[in-house]
């Protein structure tokens, strides 16, 4: 009788149906971030609480997830920095066997989807498909390839704070299309827009931030994800955090980058590489995947101008977007044609308003040319 009562509770569950933490998140002011983000991690308590896949521990873990987050928030705001960090690295630390949130690049659900997780009889080409990556300068100078990796650590004074980096440490951050650079480098004119493709190393361990409300209320509904979901649930606070875009202007400091920052200073002690994340360019983080997926990868200092990442990853020669326009393309049938975020074709994207499909920008050509040229390491450092 007491298996049929609890059965019955059972089926009465109603799934997970997150429906009020799109990302990212927008305000008006530095001073609202805090009230902001506690408000809204308490309304994901609640919006969890009870829900299928949402058993006792997994709501007690969330919850300490939360209050982790917060006591590294006021831990900061005291100057204890120390603390703030640890609080976030007790976070991230029992998430490392994890696969869908810890893993090697090139099995990364953060471009790959579940795509390596969910077995198909048919295996879709974004499974294992050659990853592209690209990195953008703003400039109507000629650039060189040397140009397009990190600020030399001899000028270190001049790598400023993001929301992935910190100030004075070097990163590389990088697209999985052009299409997201041309975003993070607020939308420049065709003439000073550059990019190159890059080939990263794709055993780098890296810590998947690029999780959406919508990928955990698809995924619950799939019998084979339940442990990974529940997994994802307690740790999509972590995510909500980083996720803030603050309107006020001419700031020295910026209470949005807290948490993103303090993640970037654990993954040494963690033996993570790099973190993916979805552009915060964008209005909404799941109407934007794979297209809009960024990776920060901060540089290990050495003795040298550049990191051995940097000295060892293969690209292209820097293309001007005015000028590739120019050209009449006839792909090369011998070419890898083809970037990564192209093979998502069934899967739209939200522009302007309008639902389309990455492949009606022209970003999406860019990417293949791009994707195309050769790519050899720099030799002129």
């Amino acid at each position: 009788m007491r298996c049929e009562i609890t059965l019955t509770e059972c089926d009465k569950q109603k799934s997970i149906e997150l429906n009020d933490f799109y990302l990212p998140i927008y305000i008006s002011t530095d001073f609202d971030y805090k009230q902001s983000l506690c408000a809204k991690l308490d309304n994901y308590l609640k919006a969890i609480e009870g829900r299928k896949l949402v058993s006792e521990e997994v709501y007690r873990r969330t919850e300490v997830n939360i209050e982790k987050i917060k006591e590294a928030i006021d831990s900061y705001y005291d100057a204890n920095i120390s603390a703030a960090k640890e609080a976030i690295l007790k976070v991230l630390t029992d998430y490392r066997s994890n696969k869908f949130i810890i893993s090697k690049l090139d099995e990364s659900p953060a471009v790959r989807g579940i795509t390596r997780i969910k077995k198909s009889p048919h295996e879709p080409p974004m499974a294992y498909g050659e990853l592209s990556f690209f990195r953008a300068r703003i400039g109507t100078s000629g650039f060189r390839k040397s140009d397009f990796l990190h600020i030399p650590f001899n000028k270190r004074g001049y790598v400023t704070t993001q929301r992935f980096s910190i100030a004075g440490v070097p990163c590389m951050y990088f697209g999985l299309t052009s299409y997201v650079c041309w975003l993070e480098l607020n939308k420049p004119l065709d003439r000073e827009f550059n990019v190159a493709s890059y080939e990263v190393n794709p055993n780098i361990n890296v810590l998947n931030l690029a999780i959406s409300q919508m990928l955990i209320n698809g995924l619950s509904n799939l019998e084979e994800m339940e442990p990974d979901v529940s997994s994802l649930i307690e740790f999509f606070p972590l995510v909500i955090a980083t996720s803030y875009k603050v309107a006020e202007e001419n700031r020295g400091f910026y209470s949005e980058y807290i948490i993103s920052q303090l993640v970037m200073q654990c993954l040494t002690e963690l033996d993570i590489d790099g973190v993916f994340y979805i552009s915060k360019r964008v209005e909404r983080d799941s109407e934007s995947f794979p297209y809009a997926v960024n990776l920060a990868v901060p540089m290990k200092n050495n003795s040298e101008l550049y990191s051995d990442f940097a000295k060892k990853i293969p690209l292209t020669k820097p293309i001007n977007f005015a000028e590739y326009n120019n050209l009449i393309r006839q792909p090369n049938s011998s070419a890898k044609y083809s970037s990564y975020a192209n093979l998502w074709e069934d899967v739209p994207m939200s522009y302007i308003g309008k639902r389309i499909r990455y492949s009606q920008l022209i970003y999406s050509g860019f990417d293949d040319y791009l994707f195309s040229e050769d790519h050899t390491e720099v030799d002129d450092i």
